[in-house]
């Protein structure tokens, strides 16, 4: 009986000290920090947005303040959710161009253009404690990006140059109230 009793005991405690005897590699390793992009999005818009590792940050002076301004890929699946909280603007320049361009109607898609749920959010004076002003671009189509420019109303600006699967391209810039989408040749404007 007590045999028993003792192989009962050795076969419940084998699993347990076959686990404490696991190499480190194979055990569950702690979450890597956030980048340094990323935790800069989250404390600025939330944690709603992930930044999108695919496409790298674009700097530039996209409000023609003379300040550096910095626009990242992110993704979010409610860019509205958090604009009051965070306090930023949420613009849908493509579908303004094309005449419904509330962000209120048209990020309630399932998806935003391209099928991804990607945005250009925007941070003017990006390197201030506060930003100037924070964007968050819905709805416009691209497969690349690149820093672009434009000229409007005499002035040559900073853009968001974008490519769209098709090869068409565009630009995205402001025109000092609000961001604007306009779209450009079939030239590669936008390089990557």
């Amino acid at each position: 009986m007590q045999f028993r009793i003792v192989l009962l005991l050795a076969v419940l405690c084998l699993p347990l000290s076959l686990v404490a005897q696991q190499p480190a590699s194979q055990k569950e390793k702690a979450p890597a920090p956030p980048s340094p992009m990323q935790a800069l999005l989250t404390k600025q818009f939330g944690q709603e947005f992930k930044v999108d590792p695919r496409f790298e940050p674009l700097l530039g002076d996209f409000d023609g303040d003379g300040s550096e301004d910095l626009a990242l890929i992110a993704v979010s699946k409610h860019p509205l959710g958090n604009s009051g909280a965070f306090n930023y603007k949420v613009s849908d320049p493509y579908d303004t161009y094309f005449g419904v361009g509330d962000p209120k109607i048209t990020t309630a898609f399932s998806t935003f253009g391209d099928g991804t749920g990607h945005c250009i959010v925007i941070m003017h004076n990006w390197k201030a404690a506060t930003p100037k002003a924070k964007w968050v671009i819905v709805n416009v189509p691209f497969e690349k990006i690149a820093p672009g420019t434009v000229t409007w109303k005499k002035k040559t600006i900073a853009a968001v140059a974008t490519v769209e699967a098709d090869g068409m391209s565009s630009l995205v810039f402001f025109d000092g109230k609000k961001y604007r989408w306009e779209p450009n040749d079939f030239a590669d404007d936008a390089q990557n």
